[in-house]
């Protein structure tokens, strides 16, 4: 299985999180959470790292943080040893206390950052327990619950020396209080609206950005790069190589089994099959030609190219997408042989 590449650079902005091991608990008590903020605060420090957000859910954790210099691997294996050695110290037991590796998407902070921070401050409302709540009680969690960064991103709890919270707040207001204040209610939408997910965004290799900003961090930090790790060795080949129009359009031909003209044709009945051959010319031809090349061979605007494109990733992500996974899965099968 392709092992997703690290991306670091410096000033880069990630948006991070582990489970437990065989998503067990790890936050047993006070003192667990404690012990992990101590830390967080103390590598932070030491790596040079910026936090924006966190929250200590109990089986997992969040963080928005900045790397200010290219540091995300080491910082994250020195957070994670020394807690996971100290609270095994704690419990008198032995073990993983995490799952695997950490995960990390890179965050276009100028454009994410606020939407990801309201994300993760949200989490603790996304349990079984608090779909019963009433709005108010579930006001009352999210203002209460003290292992997150919401208190202090609105002025209610000190902001620790570790923590930076003017990117955040940054575009909130004129005064400190006008931004806490909007950034609040900001957060608060989620009470009473249904939020997407932002991380649902995500393109290739976990960038949540704009295309402009995937194509940047691709071109400059990842097609130069040498593999170190030859489990990233898939990752890299799939951005460095880029197949011709003609070879996707005839793999998406073969399995939806219909001709590569039609996929092209704006009425040709094939919706479904023309969505998906949109969605893979732009994934994997980006390096030969433009999205603008790309939409007028499909006879639409870019606007409408990503439009399709973002409507595949979607549904890959749905619960329901498993159907159609499978026929992508199909479609670089064939790109490959």
């Amino acid at each position: 299985m392709a092992r997703p590449l690290r991306i670091e650079y410096q000033g880069a902005c990630y948006h991070v999180m582990n489970r437990g091991n065989q998503r067990g608990t790890v936050f047993r008590s006070e003192s667990h959470h404690a012990l992990f903020l101590e830390r967080l605060g103390r590598f932070a420090l030491q790596f040079n790292v910026q936090v924006h957000a966190f929250c200590l859910m109990p089986n997992h954790f969040h963080a928005l943080l900045t790397t200010r210099d290219a540091n995300l691997s080491r910082f994250m294996q020195g957070l994670l040893t020394s807690f996971s050695t100290s609270l095994n110290r704690m419990r008198a037991v032995s073990g993983h206390v995490f799952q695997g590796r950490f995960k990390a998407e890179l965050v276009e902070a100028q454009r994410y950052l606020s939407e990801a921070s309201r994300y993760i401050d949200l989490n603790p409302l996304r349990t079984k327990a608090c779909r019963s709540l009433s709005i108010e009680q579930r006001r009352e969690r999210l203002h209460q619950f003290p292992w997150s960064s919401f208190r202090i991103l609105i002025g209610v709890d000190k902001r620790p020396e570790w923590m930076d919270t003017v990117p955040v707040l940054s575009t909130w207001g004129n005064s400190p209080a006008e931004r806490m204040k909007n950034y609040r209610r900001y957060v608060e939408q989620g009470l009473t609206e249904d939020l997407p997910n932002p991380f649902l965004d995500v393109r290739e290799q976990s960038i949540l950005g704009s295309d402009s900003f995937v194509d940047m961090v691709r071109r400059k930090y990842l097609l130069m790069r040498e593999i170190k790790d030859r489990r990233e060795e898939l990752a890299l080949r799939h951005l460095r190589h880029s197949f011709s129009i003609k070879d996707v359009l005839e793999a998406v031909g073969r399995v939806y089994k219909i001709g590569p003209k039609s996929l092209l044709a704006r009425r040709s009945g094939q919706r479904e099959a023309r969505r998906v051959a949109m969605y893979a010319v732009a994934v994997y031809c980006r390096h030969s030609c433009s999205l603008g090349d790309i939409a007028g061979r499909f006879g639409v605007a870019t606007s409408g190219l990503c439009a399709a494109r973002d409507r595949v990733y979607e549904a890959i992500a749905h619960r329901d997408g498993r159907k159609l996974s499978e026929r992508l899965e199909s479609i670089v099968s064939e790109l490959e042989t």
